[in-house]
């Protein structure tokens, strides 16, 4: 992880650098107006787009993610936000999350910023990836970490096909379209919403951070990805199953195609399938012991998870 040059980040913040070091597989600056993180991108094209992006959002009143400073090519830097990771856990935090990132949507529709150049990967597209990803691992298990290679030998086949089941399902849908349709008017989502990507400020405020998957897509993917991960925090209760989505509609409604697609979404194990293909692809930030405990979480919730998916079918 190459650390930033002091003297650019001193000509980008218009600040003396007082201290640089390690953070969150960042890097965290000290300077005498403040601390900020600094994050070094993979894409810059990418960010030059995200740049015009967020400001086209803080122009229509959306400011809940922390203001960015650029070389335009390479640095991302933030101001360090004094707070905590949030946490899908806390009731008082995922409802003013909900509300945020509805609120981003709605102020994220029909932006003027054109989409970057090449091929878009929509959610459609991601789902079937995902789908063939996990197959692919599922013929591999005799070659894979004795612990993931035994547990997808007794349990891997039962998500394959609840995958299956549900992408076939979907297909009955105009997923295909809706996707197509929403990034043809340009609506903006986040596509990586997990806890780590919200932090709590000191007051209790929640900001949106890391764009670096942001792009125009159908809004529903993140709507899907949010509520799977905070109803598999909370174990898929009846309450937290009925609190969910009031939450983000209390902002902005949901149409009943919108909810009868997100109902067949729910049943996509979405959640294993990354788990394991992170696992056994030797990704960055997959670990044997964080992802195989999570992995025996959701077989533990496996029956749970499809009794309550429907019941709340009526959504």
């Amino acid at each position: 992880m190459k650390e930033p040059c002091q003297y650019q980040m001193e000509q980008i913040l218009h600040s003396a650098v007082r201290n640089i070091t390690p953070y969150r597989k960042n890097w965290l600056i000290e300077t005498e107006a403040g601390k900020w993180v600094v994050k070094r991108t993979r894409f810059p094209a990418r960010l030059r787009w995200w740049l015009k992006v967020d400001q086209e959002l803080r122009l229509r009143g959306f400011t809940a993610m922390p203001p960015i400073r650029s070389d335009g090519s390479r640095w991302i830097i933030t101001p360090f936000i004094e707070g905590k990771t949030a946490s899908y856990s806390r009731w008082q935090e995922v409802e003013k999350i909900l509300q945020v990132l509805a609120q981003f949507h709605l102020v994220g529709q029909r932006l003027h910023t054109p989409p970057e150049k090449g091929a878009a990967f929509l959610l459609y597209h991601r789902l079937y990836e995902r789908l063939i990803q996990f197959y692919r691992v599922l013929t591999k298990t005799p070659f894979l970490e004795k612990e993931l290679g035994e547990l997808l030998e007794s349990h891997g086949q039962d998500f394959y096909l609840d995958g299956r089941r549900a992408w076939q399902r979907l297909q009955s849908l105009p997923l295909q379209k809706i996707c197509h349709d929403e990034w043809f008017v340009r609506n903006i989502t986040h596509r990586d919403l997990a806890s780590h990507n919200w932090m709590i400020d000191e007051g209790g405020n929640p900001w949106l951070i890391d764009f670096e998957t942001a792009s125009y897509d159908s809004q529903l993917g993140d709507i899907w990805q949010i509520s799977a991960r905070i109803l598999s925090e909370n174990n898929w209760t009846d309450e937290w199953c009925h609190r969910v989505l009031m939450s983000y509609e209390y902002v902005r409604p949901l149409s009943p195609l919108e909810k009868k697609i997100l109902y067949t979404l729910f049943s996509y194990p979405n959640e294993f399938f990354r788990e394991a293909i992170g696992l056994a692809e030797r990704k960055r930030g997959y670990e044997i012991k964080h992802s195989v405990p999570y992995l025996k979480k959701l077989i533990e919730q496996r029956e749970n998870w499809q009794k309550q998916i429907k019941r709340i079918s009526y959504w």
